[in-house]
């Protein structure tokens, strides 16, 4: 049985069911591979990086500086974070949204 015990909690986010992207800037974030395919695991539920590593087999370094990168951007953001059961800080990230939709207008 997991012990897990709530450290932190970020501010309350409401997760969008859709968010339209009309930044040029931000569609190439997520049409990039490996932000893409991160950001797919974590549309419905929030993960950790270990998580993460098990379901698309990337380098935890490499999901970390992805992850970093989309929060940067409010793309994704901390849902919680907890102690495991061998007091190691897990953090989970989850999708601002459920879907992106990228529309873009050229003048």
């Amino acid at each position: 049985m997991s012990k897990n015990t709530k450290i932190n909690a970020s501010e309350k986010v409401e997760i969008q069911d859709e968010l339209i992207i009309t930044e040029s800037s931000l569609v190439l974030i997520i049409l990039h591979d490996k932000k893409k395919l991160i950001l797919e695991q974590i549309l419905e539920k929030d993960m950790t990086i270990q998580d993460l590593r098990q379901k698309i087999g990337l380098n935890p370094g490499t999901i970390k500086r992805h992850l970093d990168d989309l929060k940067l951007h409010n793309l994704v953001f901390e849902s919680r974070i907890e102690k495991n059961d061998y007091n190691i800080t897990m953090k989970y990230y989850r999708a601002v949204a459920r879907s992106f939709k990228i529309n873009i207008q050229i003048p």
